[in-house]
């Protein structure tokens, strides 16, 4: 998603009234030949409910995550040139994972979706400068230095949602020379690491820029995708496309690992949705999960709980738009309510990870 979003440090709010599914119930979906999950890799970011952070993790822990992310912009890490900060804190509270055996997909975002996120003494230089390179070397030696030795990192995204802000074959040259040699540098430092780029599928990969995300991804590790089911006007697709969308996918990167960076689809009626449907996407995700074995390695989902109004607020102002279907994207992304309640989406993903042998 365009979003950063530190899954430990995030603001607290009371409980409104509980209120769950609705009281006519949800008749779950049984798993078709559900397949054992056989080395592959599934998480979800647990967002806060008004339980706040250790209630929330708990509940996620129920469905057997492996995997988390924490995003971090590279402006908020370098504060000015050459001094270096630990945003919130996020990179030595992420020990916390590493005692709960839950790897950490590590994103700097260079690139966060609508802007540009290199430290301010950098404007003015391309991507692809010595400059931009040498500096993002000394950012990313300190970062890794501040990661605990019981954390996991999973892999290291260079970039979050970049397809969203390149425009034309210069831009993307720019970026993709930089990220040629930043993950060069990366990988001599740390040649186990695994290194991806994030880019959307909907908007990106499936919808004009196909060439230019293949072509940055011959220096990745794993090919890192963000998946939501919308359209332009953030209008859910039918659940049943996944299997199309997978399929489409897998054709563009033939032998290559896949990961599922961040997937995701809203409840809300403005998006033309429901809990229904929601829950019938998670079923459906995990079916055509099953026929990709070996092929998409890893699903991430965002999120675990809806945001409150405070932080939907937020996201509009930073984002710049008041698309009715955005804001409903944003707010009901959850598999289940701010309030510490179920949807659907949840009662039907416990079903899914279970049969699989995730929980």
């Amino acid at each position: 998603m365009r979003f950063m979003i530190c899954c430990i440090v995030l603001f607290l709010f009371g409980c409104s009234d509980s209120t769950g599914p609705e009281e006519s119930g949800y008749q779950v979906i049984p798993p078709e030949n559900p397949q054992p999950h056989q080395g592959r890799i599934f998480g979800i970011n647990p967002s806060e409910s008004c339980e706040g952070f250790l209630p929330s993790f708990d509940v996620a822990q129920e469905a057997g995550i492996q995997v988390v992310e924490l995003i971090l912009a590279w402006d908020q890490i370098e504060v000015s040139e050459g001094v270096y900060e630990d945003p919130w804190g996020a990179l030595e509270a992420i020990s916390f994972y590493g005692n709960e055996d839950v790897e950490v997909l590590l994103t700097i975002s260079v690139i966060n979706t609508v802007e540009r996120t290199v430290p301010d003494y950098l404007d003015g230089y391309d991507y692809s400068s010595p400059e931009v390179a040498q500096a993002f070397e000394n950012m990313i030696d300190w970062v890794m230095a501040q990661i605990s030795p019981n954390v996991t990192i999973a892999a290291l995204a260079i970039g979050n949602e970049v397809d969203c802000l390149l425009d034309g074959a210069s831009q993307w040259n720019d970026y993709t020379s930089f990220y040629q040699t930043a993950s060069a540098y990366v990988h001599q430092n740390q040649p186990a690491l695994l290194i991806g780029v994030k880019c959307t599928v909907t908007g990106g990969l499936l919808g004009g820029e196909t060439g230019e995300i293949q072509a940055i991804n011959q220096y990745s590790d794993v090919v890192m995708l963000n998946y939501y089911s919308l359209d332009s006007e953030f209008i859910v697709m039918d659940p049943l496309v996944v299997h199309q969308h997978f399929e489409q996918i897998i054709a563009c990167f033939p032998g290559r690992s896949i990961w599922m960076t961040e997937l995701g689809y809203p409840s809300g009626p403005n998006c033309n949705s429901s809990e229904t449907m929601q829950a019938e996407f998670y079923h459906e995700l995990f079916t055509a999960w099953d026929d990709h074995i070996g092929e998409i390695d890893l699903v991430l989902i965002d999120w675990l709980h809806d945001a409150t109004p405070e932080q939907v607020e937020e996201w509009v102002e930073y984002y710049g738009s008041s698309n009715p279907g955005f804001v409903e994207f944003l707010s009901t992304l959850g598999l289940r309510n701010y309030n510490h309640t179920d949807k659907y989406a949840w009662i039907q993903l416990l079903e899914e990870t279970a049969a699989r042998g995730w929980n």
